[in-house]
């Protein structure tokens, strides 16, 4: 249930290459399932004839609780469980698992770990939290031993995953609607820990000040890789997945070779095209901390073009917990023009206190538009950008569409 989702989708795919007898069903059939044939649109407790396990996104209990397919499943006595105890009890049982966290960058560390022992011959299989370029999916079936996942904070979703190699990229407070303060994420850092398997290594980050009582710990500095992504922070995860690698005896050569290479994540800074002139760009990033580290990391790669931020703010309450956060993020940003639009809503409901256009009269020292919808953002963007110009997309929601949006407008413009 919920096989359109990010996680479940992978899911979906690396069991049946398994050879389970597998089958699903969402709301919405999504660009991760595509034209899969089996896939069922909406929920029903008739999907359940034959099912021995109901395998479901977190999201479906918690934005709807009685969900009738689900609370059949419970009265018939099919098995029912969140997709990541489904992972960690059927695909990772007997192999070196290499398991991924931190508030930011875990994606692309994921991938570019994943890549390192696919260049190495190691034959891994990977399940990320987004579409690899080159492998134009979010996951890889491999062969070996070893099983490279994505570990999300969020929910302590990261708890069912024991892993013999852990990675913390950094540590911030995020999930609000979730933890309290960051001091209770750094104890669910603190838990994952914890769980990793007696002779495991970690692998952390600048700023993580965890040890692994049940092994090694190795802090891990940026080095020099001519990476094709930006930022200091991609040159961090590109520190973390070589030290992993090392761990695990893959040569310099082949770990330099497949960092440099590497192609980077779908809306991780994506170049979405250009048309009459205007560079158009997507990036994932929703919290205040990586909306600036990647808006830097912007303007040093290009630092004599006009820059275009259109940034949708990603739940109400991320928003009103990291409110200072975001404000003080855009007065900094070393952008020229920003355009907030309505706060993507995902898994809330909105009570009306909060809304991006509260956030855009805050911000203080510069101008920043509120335009409410997204087509609306495009059409004015269409008249005031100018051929040399840079439009970067940002936020975890709806805003993904705009860049398609907007360059159909461009290029429809006399």
């Amino acid at each position: 249930m919920g096989v359109g989702g990010t996680g479940c989708s992978a899911v979906y795919f690396i069991a049946k290459s398994l050879g389970y007898s597998v089958s699903g069903c969402d709301k919405e059939i999504s660009r991760f399932i595509g034209t899969e044939k089996g896939i069922q649109k909406g929920h029903n407790a008739l999907h359940l004839v034959g099912v021995d396990s109901l395998v479901y996104s977190p999201a479906i209990p918690a934005l709807d609780p009685q969900n009738p397919e689900l609370l059949s499943a419970k009265a018939r006595g099919v098995e029912t469980m969140p997709w990541e105890r489904f992972v960690a009890r059927e695909f990772l049982k007997d192999k070196f698992v290499i398991a991924v966290s931190g508030t930011h960058g875990k994606s692309t560390t994921t991938a570019m770990i994943a890549t390192i022992l696919e260049k190495a011959g190691l034959d891994p299989t990977c399940l990320v939290g987004a579409i690899v370029n080159s492998w134009g999916r979010n996951f890889r079936v491999g062969k070996s031993k070893y099983f490279v996942i994505e570990a999300d904070e969020y929910g302590e979703k990261f708890l069912e995953f024991s892993a013999d190699a852990a990675v913390i990229t950094n540590i911030d407070f995020d999930h609000p609607e979730y933890f309290k303060n960051l001091g209770e994420v750094e104890l669910a850092f603190e838990k994952f820990v914890k769980n990793t398997k007696e002779g495991s290594i970690l692998m952390t980050g600048p700023g993580v000040n965890i040890q692994n009582p049940n092994g090694e710990t190795l802090r891990v500095v940026s080095n020099g890789f001519n990476l094709k992504l930006i930022g200091e922070f991609n040159k961090t995860n590109a520190a973390l997945a070589a030290s992993v690698a090392r761990k695990l005896g893959i040569s310099e050569e082949t770990i330099k070779s497949a960092l440099e290479s590497f192609s980077g994540l779908v809306r991780r800074f994506e170049f979405k095209g250009e048309e009459k002139g205007v560079a158009v760009f997507d990036d994932y990033a929703h919290h205040p901390t990586a909306a600036l580290e990647t808006l830097k990391a912007v303007r040093e790669r290009f630092p004599d073009k006009k820059i275009w931020l259109v940034f949708q703010p990603h739940l109400f309450t991320r928003t009103k917990a990291l409110f200072g956060q975001f404000k003080e993020a855009f007065e900094k940003a070393p952008v020229d023009e920003i355009i907030l639009v309505d706060i993507f809503a995902a898994r809330e409901k909105d009570t009306g206190e909060i809304n991006s256009g509260d956030l855009a009269k805050s911000i203080e020292g510069r101008e920043v538009k509120y335009i409410p919808e997204i087509e609306e953002a495009a059409i004015y963007l269409v008249k005031e950008v100018s051929a040399g110009d840079l439009v970067v997309s940002m936020g975890a929601g709806g805003i993904s569409k705009l860049s398609e949006i907007l360059l159909k407008k461009l290029k429809g413009k006399g």
